[in-house]
């Protein structure tokens, strides 16, 4: 076995991550920031937690805590360097653990050989869904990081009688972890103790026990500091979240979203992709009819895909992002349904027919092919960003513009808090002013976009912007604060507008003036 042969799966896994973390350091160039109301909300929260004011406790957070916990050494940091650059470092760890992701699918269907390694891990770093999360701050990649390590920990070294014990706790741990980021890490979970609950018996519940005790002990402090509130913000309202006409589309339209080339120009239609899903059903079937060669990753990868992407077509709620979540597992299955079946749709093909100089012409042009395939998939990811950010990026620049207007130091009330992050204008010297972060977590904890809106809802906002010395919002009257006609006259009344433009809307408060 030559040196190549030997070492190159640890080439395409690390070389895989490098593609994506390349990427997503190009778009952290792109002064146009994508998801950038979730990504203010998970590092703001961070910023508020080392700050002393808890989640659930202190403001609303509907997401468990892990990802406050993960930020916070960021957030310290942002106190010495701003919370403008520290966003970026955030946004940069964000990439790391995409880039972390495709290695390490890489490395989860190694069994299957070099080009399975390739089709799952490059095709992660590759997919345009990818672009939404890579360099952002967003749940998706950090569970998935767990997760993934969770199942290469516990099925990739397994032996004849299944993962060794210590594999077993470890595995569950890394999946508790992931769960403490973003609660759908329990449908893997779920896949991976239905493929070992039969080998194992018993021994099963070293696994359960390792998931469910990493979950309660690193979420126990939020619990003890506000138990109502972090059952109801955790459990209770993602559990009974409700779609509306802007996030609940239909079946094909999720399927379309669910291949990752949703809004590219390249985006399948709803047809071309029941089709293909289809098609890739009826694959997967036969692969996993033969039996030759079986492998529990296999069992685990199928089992996981159909619970995620079910879970995915069913829910109340859908994002055009939430299509990384199970872009991993459909890459994964795919790559190893065509490996399990090489063997007999290669036979035919390449036998004794093929002369010694044609596969001689095919060593030395498939890596040329290979090159040229790698530019040009690059080029074209780049331009899916570029589109993305486009039609959906927020402009830094324009945002910036607030910070001529609003005293660092100032209370400031906002309806993106990362306005604030951006801007070094998010922290304020007064100890009572009000700690929003998640406006859209408050609407669903408050009955979850009623119309009309709570009364007590609208008189917390009133409190808010009775409190603040500013107020900056997306829009003049942004459809995630409860404006109603009190409120609209209350507002029109205690303050005016310094600035509008570009999407961002600056509002003194008359009653509480800045100090000179």
């Amino acid at each position: 076995m030559t040196k190549w042969s030997r070492n190159s799966p640890w080439v395409i896994i690390w070389g895989v991550g490098a593609l994506s973390l390349g990427i997503s350091l190009w778009q952290l160039s792109v002064p146009e920031v994508l998801s950038l109301y979730n990504s203010g909300v998970y590092f703001g929260a961070a910023v508020r937690f080392v700050s002393g004011a808890w989640p659930y406790r202190a403001f609303t957070f509907v997401q468990p805590p892990g990802i406050v916990v993960l930020l916070s050494p960021i957030a310290l940091l942002a106190r010495v360097v701003g919370t403008h650059d520290g966003f970026i470092v955030a946004r940069v760890v964000d990439s790391i653990a995409t880039a972390a992701n495709a290695s390490l699918l890489a490395r989860l269907v190694r069994h299957r050989g070099r080009i399975a390694m390739l089709i799952a891990g490059g095709g992660l770093a590759l997919i345009p869904v990818s672009a939404w999360v890579s360099s952002a701050v967003m749940l998706e990649p950090f569970c998935l990081m767990f997760a993934l390590a969770g199942a290469v920990v516990v099925f990739s070294n397994s032996r004849a009688s299944g993962p060794a014990t210590r594999s077993l706790l470890w595995g569950g741990v890394l999946f508790g972890l992931a769960a403490e980021v973003k609660l759908w890490a329990f449908f893997p979970f779920v896949a991976a103790v239905a493929v070992l609950a039969v080998p194992l018996g018993r021994r099963v519940w070293f696994f359960v026990a390792a998931a469910g005790g990493a979950f309660a002990l690193s979420a126990l402090p939020f619990f003890i500091a506000a138990p109502r509130a972090f059952l109801s913000e955790v459990l209770v309202e993602q559990i009974a979240r409700h779609g509306n006409f802007l996030n609940s589309p239909g079946f094909g339209a999720r399927l379309v979203n669910l291949s990752g080339f949703a809004t590219t120009l390249e985006h399948p239609t709803a047809l071309e992709a029941i089709v293909a899903f289809a098609i890739l059903t009826v694959v997967v079937a036969v692969a996993m009819w033969r039996r030759a060669g079986a492998h529990p990753v296999d069992s685990f990868v199928v089992v996981a895909t159909a619970l995620v992407v079910g879970a995915l077509l069913t829910a109340p709620e859908f994002y055009s992002y939430y299509a990384y979540f199970s872009a991993p597992f459909l890459l994964a299955t795919v790559a190893i349904s065509l490996a399990r079946l090489a063997p007999v749709l290669w036979r035919p093909t390449w036998g004794s027919h093929v002369t010694a100089r044609i596969r001689k012409l095919v060593a030395v042009t498939a890596p040329l092919g290979g090159a040229i395939f790698l530019v040009a998939a690059i080029l074209w990811v780049t331009t899916a960003y570029s589109v993305y950010a486009w039609a959906y990026g927020e402009y830094e620049p324009w945002i910036g513009a607030l910070a001529r207007y609003v005293p660092a130091g100032s209370c400031v009330v906002y309806s993106d808090v990362s306005f604030g992050i951006l801007t070094n204008r998010m922290t304020s010297t007064n100890p009572h002013c009000p700690t929003v972060v998640d406006p859209d977590g408050m609407w669903m904890a408050w009955g979850y976009q009623r119309v009309p809106a709570a009364a007590p809802f609208v008189a917390q906002w009133r409190s808010y912007f009775a409190a603040a010395q500013y107020v900056v919002l997306l829009y003049p009257r942004v459809s995630r604060i409860p404006w109603n006609h009190g409120l609209n006259h209350w507002f029109t009344l205690h303050y005016h507008r310094l600035y509008g433009r570009h999407y961002v809307y600056v509002y003194a408060n008359d009653a509480n003036p800045s100090p000179s």
